[in-house]
């Protein structure tokens, strides 16, 4: 797909629509985000030079496109301009917003903290937690399940990072991250993002909002040092053990900074994937029906544990699917930190390169009936035939997703848990409304009839 022998005077930029005078395509886009770059895709090809105001971004969505900006020729791209301008007035300097040897020095020092052997502990807490909520549910009841997986994966994110049960500060820091992804699914922001600057009651909000889960990371990290790293074995007390090879420590800044990158990223995206698999399975009952089989054939009823996994294979193909129609993450971005080329094109430096897993997910030269949900596909060893970025949703490369073993863990016990006795019969249906942040939310929520896992 490169053009290396070419010098960058003989490259073209690349094409796309024109869109109106100043504006662009930006009133179009803000309309339906996702759906405006999937019709993108399917117009103009795998390059797409997309008129917007202020970055006039380029859209690629070729999986080896994807794997050159993200894996080979990696170091001639920083993350992206709304992440460096906007994400880091959460999570600072964190794993998620730092670049170069910082970076390389965090990732090194939190590693440790999911390794498979951390993770065989965390999963007890997931599936304790898991189980207190389904201890809750009755036949006929009428729950939100996107406001029920936000309060589960929350209590486990709390309990593995801190060793902390938030059941008393869950409306306080719920309530919180709430102003600030509902601040990142503003598409004015992202086009616009001088407009974080003005006295707006989002901003207010917002900043309200960070000063709260500050107040509360930085106590919890005070308290930790005082008592002792010894006393506990969470997320918090591994990193604040951890040391570089010159043997310096994080500070409370950068200890902050992670924490809080993990407390957000950690529940929210967990969250989203059951939130969007249960609505999935209420709409396929064939495939309710082989997930229950296969839970009743492996569990035979008793709480499921890390060693099950390997055996719970459709239970990983409904999980797997599930994040291929609804992404937690629907969009990455990077810039060019020099002139570089993709694809025979010119990329010069400051160019906003967008990744879409919505819209690569959902390409049927790789998923052949893209909008089905067929979690059979998976079982016949898709994942190794498919190109290596034609499915990414815990992005790829040298900054994949640390948590990725984490959440697909804890996506797949949760699941067992919750499907192995209950079923979910999701009221809503596609087309949804959906709220487009750095995640993908369902606007309304999930409204669901709880019903005993045997009745159809």
């Amino acid at each position: 797909m490169m053009t290396s022998t070419s010098s960058s005077a003989e490259l073209r930029l690349p094409g796309g629509p024109v869109g109106l005078p100043i504006l662009g395509d930006a009133l179009t886009y803000l309309r339906d985000p996702m759906g405006y770059l999937v019709r993108i895709r399917q117009k103009y090809g795998a390059v797409v030079r997309l008129p917007l105001p202020v970055y006039t971004p380029v859209l690629i969505s070729d999986p080896a496109l994807l794997e050159h900006v993200l894996v080979t020729d990696n170091k001639s791209y920083v993350k992206d301009a709304f992440l460096r301008r906007l994400a880091r007035e959460v999570v600072g300097q964190g794993l998620l917003t730092s670049e170069g040897d910082f970076w390389r020095r965090q990732r090194r020092l939190a590693q440790p903290a999911f390794h498979r052997e951390r993770i065989a502990e965390y999963a007890t807490i997931m599936t304790t937690a898991a189980m207190e909520y389904v201890s809750e549910l009755r036949p006929g009841q009428e729950r939100d399940l996107h406001e029920d997986m936000m309060r589960l994966t929350l209590q486990i994110v709390s309990r593995t990072l801190f060793s902390a049960d938030v059941a008393d500060m869950a409306s306080v820091v719920g309530k919180s991250l709430e102003a600030i992804m509902s601040r990142y699914a503003d598409g004015l922001l992202l086009l616009f993002p001088a407009l974080t600057r003005l006295p707006l009651p989002a901003n207010r909000r917002f900043n309200h909002a960070v000063q709260q889960l500050d107040e509360l990371l930085y106590r919890m990290i005070r308290e930790r040092r005082a008592e002792g790293t010894a006393v506990k074995r969470d997320l918090l007390a591994m990193l604040l053990q951890a040391q570089d090879e010159d043997g310096s420590v994080m500070t409370d800044l950068q200890l902050r900074d992670e924490a809080i990158t993990l407390f957000a990223a950690g529940h929210e995206t967990t969250a989203l994937v059951l939130s969007y698999t249960f609505m999935l399975l209420s709409q396929h009952a064939d495939c309710a029906a082989k997930l229950a089989a296969e839970l009743s054939a492996v569990l035979g009823g008793r709480v499921p544990t890390l060693a099950d996994q390997a055996a719970l294979r459709y239970t990983e193909a409904v999980v797997l699917e599930s994040m291929r129609l609804y992404p937690p993450v629907w969009a990455l971005g990077r810039e060019a930190c020099r002139d570089t080329e993709l694809g025979g094109y010119a990329i010069p430096k400051g160019t906003q390169v967008w990744m879409s897993q919505w819209v690569v997910h959902r390409d049927p030269a790789f998923f052949p009936e893209p909008e089905a949900f067929r979690p059979e596909r998976w079982l016949d060893g898709l994942q190794r035939r498919l190109p290596r970025f034609a499915y990414f949703p815990f992005g790829g490369g040298p900054r994949v997703c640390i948590g990725n073993a984490f959440a697909m863990t804890e996506a797949i016990l949760l699941l067992a848990c919750i499907a192995g006795r209950f079923r979910m019969h999701v009221k809503e249906r596609p087309p949804l409304d959906l709220l487009p942040s750095i995640t993908v939310r369902p606007l309304h929520g999930l409204h669901a009839r709880v019903a005993a896992a045997q009745s159809v």
